[in-house]
């Protein structure tokens, strides 16, 4: 079962691997102990507003578990406009610049693509290929949420009716790669809830990520499960013990 942010338990204090400077132990309002360190720099290219509310979310939680807090990350936001077509492009184009010495490697790589219709393999070989093409050595994290972005904000239910206060919680439809049936559901359940919203649903997306369980949302999303998996195994290398 994934964890409410605020379940999570440090059982002892970890130390972040050589080369990271400033650590010293902190504690939470629990009395437990917490990794403060210099800030892990996480680079994200996304699609739109809808992946960037979400993902920045998720990257926070799931740091928290590991023992990280919100002000020990620094978030550089490429792209998150565009589509999936400029996502990719400044994507490659950061992987030149830094070929070339004038761009530095970020400690983790974000990058998001929608599947399409074309499924969640598929696109995650795209975005890897890109990176082996240019020998990139740091580490790369593939969202590619199948169909669309909006059905990881209706994954969990429940998360998505605490954080737009419905009275019950909305329906996920069943997988079909149909334009604009997880937006449309989505957008729905916000009205029914008497909500009025200028993003969508996207400025429900760190609520919805705080409220998840990320078992349950992975159960009804693969893709979802998939990033999540991957975002715990990227932060291993900064965390010992």
């Amino acid at each position: 079962m994934g964890f409410s942010i605020y379940q999570i338990k440090r059982i002892s204090s970890r130390v972040l691997k050589k080369g990271n400077i400033g650590l010293f132990p902190s504690l939470n309002g629990f009395g437990e102990a917490i990794i403060v360190a210099k800030p892990i720099v996480t680079g994200y290219f996304l699609e739109d507003i809808a992946h960037e509310r979400f993902m920045k979310a998720l990257v926070e939680r799931i740091a928290l578990e590991q023992g990280i807090r919100a002000e020990n990350l620094s978030h550089d936001i490429r792209n998150a406009t565009g589509g999936s077509g400029k996502s990719l492009a400044q994507f490659k184009r950061f992987l030149h610049e830094y070929a070339k010495g004038r761009e530095s490697a970020f400690d983790i790589i974000v990058v998001a693509i929608d599947g399409n219709c074309t499924g969640y393999t598929q696109k995650r070989s795209e975005i890897t290929a890109i990176k082996e093409q240019t020998g990139y050595g740091g580490q790369l994290v593939c969202a590619v949420p199948d169909p669309h972005i909006e059905r990881w904000y209706l994954a969990d239910g429940i998360a998505c009716q605490k954080a737009i206060r419905s009275t019950a919680p909305p329906d996920c439809p069943a997988y079909k790669c149909e334009k604009g049936r997880y937006k449309n559901a989505l957008g729905e359940a916000i009205r029914s809830a008497g909500v009025i919203t200028l993003l969508g649903g996207a400025e429900f997306g760190p609520q919805i990520v705080e409220e998840m369980d990320f078992y349950r949302a992975g159960q009804n999303d693969s893709s979802l499960k998939h990033f999540i998996e991957e975002l715990r195994v990227a932060f291993g290398p900064f965390i010992e013990g």
